[in-house]
Formats: C-alpha cells, structure tokens, sequence
C-alpha cells in the first residue's frame, strides 16, 4: 500500500474532516421573512371561555328573553281614604247613576273592563287578570306580575279592572299562581265618588290559589288588588291570574 506523501496529509485531513461534518451536521437552510412582517404563529391563540349568564330563580321568567323588565307609567301611592267628594257642578249629574238592567245570572262586570297596573314585568301584563283564564297557572301566558326593582312590602303594587256602569257588587273571587300564591294582599272596590278605593278585605299569609270574597254589596265601576307580599321563595313579586266581580 502506498504511503501518502508528507506535503499531501493537511489536504486529505482537511478533506475527512469537511466529509465527517457534512454527514454529521446536515446544512439548515430558513425562508426570511419579509421586512416588518410578524413572525409566523407556532399554535392557534387560545380562545377566552366565557361564562354563561346566571338563571335569576328569584324572579318570573320573562315571555322574551330579550326584553328587560319595564315599568307602566303609573305608579300611585296607596290611597289615603277621604270622605269629602268633590262638589258636582249645579245641574249636571258628576256620575252616571246605576244601570237599570238587572245582572245575568253569574255576570262578572270584571270581564268587560279595563285592566291597569302600577307595574308590570316584561309580558306579564295586566290584561290577563280579565282575560277569562281562571287557571292557576304560573307564566305570562295566564297571570300578571309585577316589575323587577320593586318594593311591594313597602309600597305595596295594585293591579286593578275598571267598567263604565255603576254596578252593585258583593262578591269578588281573586285568582293567583299555583306554587306563587299572593300572600299579603288588600281587595278593594271603587268608591261610588271615584274619590278613593274602599278595603272590603285583608288576608294575610295566603296560601290559597283562588279566594272568594263576601261582603256587603256596593256601587262601584271598579275592582283592585292591593298586593304587599309575594310568595316567600320571590316576596318582591306578586303575581294575580284572574279577577271576578259579581253581584253575589
């Protein structure tokens, strides 16, 4: 075997060594990125979870979601009982006097009035206290409540029917929720003036979904609910289904 030549070693080890490296350590080539462009992203980012909307157990179910709890434009204080009616102006009648067609048997004068209320949450509007649903079903399709943000234990809320002729009532059957029954709550009845509302009776701690009221009958063109305490699981909400005023 022939000896490599002294003066040729350096250039052979240099050549075994440039060999070794390019087997061992292979060449690593990257694409620049252009100037100013931002590095290319390893990993989609992480997206933020956000939490649903707590359920609020302590207030009715509004018929659209998407509607806030809204206020009626009239909100008045419990009536101050007077007994000075305003004087009639000389020669004219102030009120109409009674209707002087006798009641059907079972008409209930509460049927084809008017329905207001102090307040009102979103859907669970007056109309249905005189709508004819004496269901005790719970839900806007079958009871008015009142709104979000109230204080019926402080200022007590009213939901009332109002009917154009004087009629003589002596009983009133008041219809709540199942399982939302109105706990503390006043009837009432028009006074024949219109001047203030007459209590013709007071319950308190209620747990019946229909009441009958009796009592000695009056001329009145109207009926209300003077509600103070809503059931104990939603004290702030009261709720009324149906209201019935008949002759007896």
């Amino acid at each position: 075997m022939p000896l490599i030549a002294r003066k040729n070693i350096p250039a052979a080890l240099a050549l075994l060594t440039a060999t070794v490296l390019g087997v061992v350590v292979p060449t690593a080539t990257a694409t620049p990125n252009p100037e100013g462009a931002a590095a290319p992203l390893t990993s989609a980012p992480g997206s933020v979870k956000l939490s649903p909307v707590p359920s609020t157990s302590n207030q009715p179910v509004p018929c659209d979601v998407h509607t806030s709890p809204t206020t009626t434009t009239t909100t008045p204080s419990t009536p101050r009982p007077t007994y000075t009616p305003a004087p009639a102006a000389a020669g004219l009648t102030t009120f109409p006097p009674s209707s002087s067609t006798p009641p059907l048997p079972g008409e209930n004068f509460a049927r084809t009035g008017s329905a207001t209320a102090s307040s009102t949450f979103a859907g669970y509007n007056a109309h249905r206290v005189n709508d004819g649903d004496t269901s005790a079903d719970v839900g806007c399709d079958h009871s008015w409540s009142s709104a979000k943000d109230r204080s019926p234990t402080i200022t007590p809320e009213w939901v009332q029917v109002r009917w154009s002729t004087l009629r003589s009532v002596s009983h009133i059957v008041v219809f709540t929720s199942e399982g939302y029954q109105l706990r503390d709550f006043d009837v009432q009845v028009l006074h024949g003036n219109e001047g203030w509302w007459d209590t013709v009776a007071t319950y308190n701690y209620n747990t019946n979904t229909r009441v009958n009221v009796w009592f000695g009958a009056k001329n009145t063109r109207g009926v209300r609910i003077l509600a103070k305490v809503g059931p104990s699981h939603q004290p702030l909400y009261v709720r009324v289904n149906e209201i019935q005023a008949f002759a007896y």
